[in-house]
């Protein structure tokens, strides 16, 4: 064993080296191996054809009321029950090539490749260039990644995104230009407009610019009021349409008081519930997640809110029990989704848990080594900690941890550089 591990460092000080110095030939191998991998899993596996399914149905009904009725719902109307994003992404792609399912994928592929070029970005200036390559070769193959790009949900656009608000926050640490900030303000509200799981990375991101950056008050300050306007630039327009059209305020969508009551119930083991007869009771939404007859997207789900939240007021000790269960289906490489309980069958758990465990062991490992560059990694733990606090408020789900997963490449890249280099460069 000892024998092979010397024999991979001696091979990784020979090469890696040489392949660091021309990053820029090794990210472009790296990138068309990411959509090689996803344009082979689209066509050969999910269908570059198929109709979409789940929430994709949803996306894909919005998306073309927004394009043939021109206002923003669904068959039953006006909604802001969804986050506007991903609707508005397939509405361009849609209002640009037809209504195909082919070119939304095989732009999804495209999007995607592109996130493993931002997470080498972040490597680098984080750690170093081996890391970074390590990183984005590691998220270039990652089983999760590759099969969102094949389904119409909202994750892959807003990996992109929140990939690209990462890359200008680690920038912002040690250049100064006024864009930076503006420009991660701006991508961090669009990541949640698309997917609010990182909503609560938002307030944690505006701790960080304005209480551990490296710089003067005055450069705190200035940077924080940016990313704020960034913020504002794109939540405004959304929340004051919803404000004109519902008089309500929304500022991302209507579904949160469901998803809160989802997790939090009598019923509750960690994952989502659906409202029904069987899982509410009398009174049960005629709609289902949409909520009530006869009462709006918003009283919906304050009704769906007071419901969990009076749960928690009865059960505390109850809710406070179902965190660690919450966040156990999120970190599963198997728990795929809420509807219907949805899970890997035995076989494919015994194949997959063995990997992905060791691999969690490098994240972690990674974590420790690298824990002297926290204040600079402080983007990185803020995603992580962000989406794990969003979960153990709601229920957890294995779509809703992808967002970390270039976070955990990296660092996993961190321990693997140690471990074959023995040592980890510091910024």
């Amino acid at each position: 064993m000892r024998e092979g591990i010397r024999k991979l460092q001696a091979l990784y000080r020979r090469w890696v080296p040489v392949v660091a110095d021309h990053p820029w030939r090794a990210l472009s191998v790296i990138v068309a191996l990411a959509l090689a991998v996803r344009l082979a899993y689209v066509i050969v596996v999910a269908g570059l054809n198929k109709p979409p399914a789940y929430d994709g149905i949803g996306y894909d009904i919005v998306a073309m009321t927004l394009l043939e009725q021109h206002f923003y719902g669904g068959y039953a109307g006006v909604s802001a029950f969804r986050p506007p994003g991903y609707p508005f992404f397939l509405a361009g792609v849609y209002a640009l090539f037809g209504h195909q399912y082919a070119v939304v994928r095989l732009l999804q592929a495209v999007l995607d490749a592109l996130t493993c070029a931002l997470v080498y970005g972040i490597g680098a200036r984080l750690f170093n260039r081996r890391v970074a390559l390590l990183g984005a070769l590691g998220l270039s193959v990652y089983p999760l990644q590759v099969y969102m790009v094949g389904e119409f949900y909202a994750e892959t656009v807003s990996f992109f995104t929140q990939a690209a608000a990462l890359y200008l926050a680690v920038l912002l640490v040690k250049r100064r230009h006024w864009a930076l900030p503006l420009g991660a303000g701006l991508l961090m509200a669009a990541t949640v407009l698309t997917r609010p799981t990182a909503t609560l990375w938002i307030p944690l991101m505006l701790l960080w610019t304005f209480l551990l950056m490296p710089l003067s008050w005055r450069e705190r300050v200035r940077d924080t009021v940016l990313v704020g306007i960034g913020l504002a630039l794109l939540f405004g327009p959304w929340t004051l349409r919803n404000y004109l059209v519902f008089h309500e305020f929304i500022p991302i969508a209507s579904l949160g008081g469901v998803g809160f009551w989802a997790g939090n119930n009598p019923l509750s083991d960690g994952g989502g519930m659906l409202p029904s007869p069987e899982t509410w009771g009398p009174g049960a939404p005629e709609h289902g997640w949409d909520g009530w007859e006869g009462l709006t997207e918003y009283e919906s789900g304050q009704r769906f809110m007071e419901r969990g939240l009076t749960w928690i007021k009865e059960n505390p000790l109850k809710f406070v029990a179902l965190v660690p269960r919450k966040l156990l289906r999120l970190w599963s490489p198997t728990a795929f989704g809420v509807q219907f309980s949805r899970r890997a069958s035995p076989l494919l758990t015994a194949v997959v848990l063995p990997p992905y465990l060791l691999f969690l062991g490098l994240v972690a490992a990674g974590m420790v080594l690298a824990r002297r560059g926290w204040r600079e990694q402080a983007p990185l733990y803020a995603l992580i900690l962000g989406i794990n606090a969003l979960v153990a408020l709601t229920y957890g789900a294995t779509r809703y941890g992808i967002g970390m997963a270039p976070c955990l490449c990296l660092y996993a890249a961190v321990a693997l550089d140690a471990l074959f280099w023995n040592r980890v460069a510091q910024p």
